[in-house]
């Protein structure tokens, strides 16, 4: 690449205020840091993986920041700096192949998929051109392994630089729904949740509730629940689930059950296929009665199994279960869901294109790079 020598005192970028960067020690994150040399994220991105900036340190979610000082000595690099600043979204960046061709990242890439999968790891490998980013997946051994970490330490220099710059992403979407997915298949760790209802209104109540423990899927709770003195169920939810006035008769009602559906689940991590209705239904029944429903009410018990088959599926439509309509039958066939998604999906299976085929930098699609 043709580079030229750019006064960057003259450049026209936008610099953070100094006030903020003082209070915050003259560090910052990589928005602030992208708009302080004036340039797109991207471009900041191919600073990161040619090794001309580096990280002065992460913040506690891991997302890594940057001195000024460091900014300033790159910001004097002689570069094509105005190329990079006008560089549009849509088109390659003039500095893509800043850190060399970038033919050599994917020979890295399949180098670190090649050694994974010769240690007994069932490792694949994704790259968008949109984005020009490569996505390394890998499946869960019995212990869970490998860490990301222990991943990290495998990588050349120059792909542990493009991890930082967001070139390289080690478990995207579908591996985290893997990893995720073993994890909660692990003893004492999650249970899957489903209740049947009256409908779909805050006004509707519980008439069934089940549970069943993830790791086995014995049977933690299954019962009817009387809907409360004078209401009785539509026609049309009867349709759905099966379940009538006369089986709920002699039923026990929310307030005694939900003290039995806590003792139950324990503190384990409550899963339900479309979670926020199992959520919002227990809730809005143990409200109605005056009842505590103890830790039902908070977000950070209650788990998704539908967004989590939607990553691992990588769509954004919301898929049916397909169980029975019963609370037992479709907490176990949300269970067996949650048994594959420890396992890859079959877009992953798909055979890698030739490289002579594979589509060029710039056009918005993904090629799957699988062995």
């Amino acid at each position: 690449m043709q580079l030229q020598q750019t006064d960057i005192r003259a450049a026209a970028f936008v610099s953070v205020p100094s006030r903020t960067l003082a209070a915050d020690g003259g560090v910052i994150g990589p928005e602030q840091a992208a708009r302080y040399l004036g340039l797109h994220r991207r471009e900041l991105g191919y600073l990161l993986e040619a090794g001309l900036l580096a990280p002065s340190g992460r913040s506690v979610a891991g997302t890594v920041r940057f001195a000024v000082s460091a900014l300033d000595a790159v910001a004097a690099q002689p570069l094509d700096w105005a190329a990079a600043r006008s560089a549009e979204g849509r088109r390659p960046s003039p500095w893509r192949e800043l850190a060399g061709p970038a033919s050599e990242r994917a020979r890295l890439v399949d180098g670190v998929t090649a050694a994974l999968r010769a240690d007994g790891v069932d490792a694949w490998a994704r790259y968008s051109a949109a984005a020009d980013r490569w996505t390394l997946d890998w499946a869960p051994a019995h212990d869970g392994g490998p860490s990301r970490g222990e991943v990290m330490a495998l990588l050349p220099l120059r792909l542990a630089r493009a991890v930082d710059a967001q070139r390289v992403v080690l478990l995207g979407p579908v591996g985290q729904t893997m990893h995720w997915a073993h994890d909660m298949l692990q003893p004492g760790v999650a249970c899957v949740v489903d209740v049947e209802t009256t409908g779909l209104t805050p006004a509707d109540r519980v008439i069934e509730v089940a549970a069943v423990d993830a790791h086995d899927g014995s049977v933690l709770i299954d019962t009817l629940v009387h809907p409360g003195p004078g209401i009785t169920i539509p026609a049309g939810a009867t349709r759905v689930h099966g379940i009538t006035d006369t089986m709920v008769a002699g039923a026990r009602p929310w307030s005694v059950v939900l003290p039995e559906v806590l003792a139950a689940v324990g503190e384990r991590v409550l899963l339900a296929y479309n979670s926020d209705f199992d959520k919002r239904m227990t809730l809005g029944h143990a409200r109605a009665l005056g009842c505590d429903p103890g830790r039902l009410r908070s977000a950070q018990a209650w788990q998704c199994l539908m967004k989590r088959r939607s990553m691992w599926l990588s769509t954004t439509t919301r898929l049916k279960l397909g169980g029975r309509h019963r609370a037992l039958g479709d907490a176990i066939a949300a269970r067996e869901l949650l048994l594959s998604l420890r396992g890859r999906p079959p877009s992953t299976l798909t055979a890698r294109q030739p490289e002579e085929e594979q589509v060029p930098p710039g056009q918005a699609v993904d090629a799957p790079v699988c062995p």
